[in-house]
């Protein structure tokens, strides 16, 4: 009896291995679809993970292989996708950069990144203005809180902060455009004004953006709103007060209108940033220029050649402390809005800020 249980218990334990077998292999042939799905991801992830590696080094011919082989396995991996076109961009491949940007958003129609990089390619290298403004625009429409996690995560500041990154980028796309007419023309004034609209919109997501503020004030300049165009490169200047390129416009534009002491305390404070920066050419020609005011200003006003040119030199010659000099650079920054509120022709036009 024993030995008739003992062998019943044996098949039992067969009958429940082939069983066992049996189901896994069933399972196997349910779950086929998934199983392999499984392996090939893994097998892409792996190969996603080296080409990030490659990619970080800036070894892109071999990041480009790896995400190649990869996206053949599993082409819906929009990082991977996102990074070759980045890296097409780097190689001055933009049909291919294009392309592959066009694939993530297909994807995923809310990678804002992907949509940015490919306006500013569309515009900047391929000069498609029109499909460019149409790729900001979407960006622009983007809800703000398109994901938010209480307690956890929140994307709002990055959804506002890329809507104003298009916005901006807009204006440039609508301030190049507006060069394909020429500058007396309706066309090229329509293209500009929408420039500025854009530039607006920027500001009225993120205030202290100085390219924004900056560009708003040339394209005023340009359009011959010289008060507009005045303010705006006042607050850009308090913006940011170590950049030359308002100081310099805000003389250009000073000079414009015969304000020739006004624009010679511009420029001098834009010559005295490319000193304090080390940039000598920039320095120099601004010299050039504070010669050709100091002799509108004699045909001007009269003052005695003779004195005027003296100070000038004077003042060039200690126009501001070299970058090994102990000022720093927030005392610099001080020192300049402190200017522009109080003892410039900004002044007058930035009262309350």
């Amino acid at each position: 009896m024993k030995f008739f249980l003992k062998k019943l218990g044996n098949v039992i334990k067969a009958l429940i291995k082939i069983l066992l077998v049996l189901g896994i292999i069933f399972l196997c042939y349910i779950y086929f679809d998934k199983i392999s799905a499984y392996i090939i991801h893994s097998r892409s992830f792996y190969l996603i993970y080296l080409g990030d590696g490659e990619y970080k080094k800036e070894n892109y011919q071999k990041a480009i292989e790896y995400y190649i082989n990869a996206l053949e396995l599993y082409p819906e991996h929009i990082k991977a996708r996102y990074n070759l076109a980045n890296i097409y961009v780097a190689y001055e491949d933009f049909p291919g950069a294009v392309r592959e940007y066009e694939t993530v958003l297909k994807h995923d129609p809310g990678y804002l990144n992907a949509r940015i990089s490919l306006g500013i390619i569309l515009a900047e290298e391929l000069l498609e203005f029109d499909r460019a403004i149409a790729e900001y625009d979407k960006v622009a429409e983007t809800k703000t809180e398109i994901i938010n996690i209480p307690f956890l995560y929140d994307n709002r500041k990055q959804v506002i902060k890329a809507k104003a990154i298009a916005c901006y980028n807009k204006g440039l796309a609508y301030r190049d455009k507006s060069m394909l007419y020429g500058s007396g023309s309706q066309k090229y004034r329509e293209n500009l004004l929408k420039g500025a609209d854009s530039y607006e919109k920027s500001l009225e997501l993120v205030p202290n953006n100085y390219d924004a503020q900056y560009n708003l004030a040339l394209t005023a300049h340009l359009l011959g709103l010289y008060t507009d165009a005045l303010t705006g490169y006042c607050k850009a200047m308090l913006i940011a007060p170590l950049n030359y390129e308002a100081h310099f416009n805000l003389a250009v534009l000073l000079k414009q209108k015969n304000l020739y002491k006004e624009s010679y305390e511009e420029f001098k404070d834009a010559g005295s940033l490319m000193v304090y920066k080390g940039d000598a050419f920039h320095a120099s020609q601004i010299y050039s220029m504070l010669n050709e005011i100091s002799r509108m200003a004699i045909a001007e006003y009269g003052y005695e050649p003779r004195k005027l040119v003296k100070r000038l030199d004077e003042e060039i010659e200690e126009i501001a402390p070299g970058p090994d000099d102990s000022i720093t650079v927030n005392e610099l920054e001080n020192a300049i809005r402190k200017r522009i509120k109080t003892a410039s022709i900004c002044r007058n036009y930035l009262k309350g800020l």
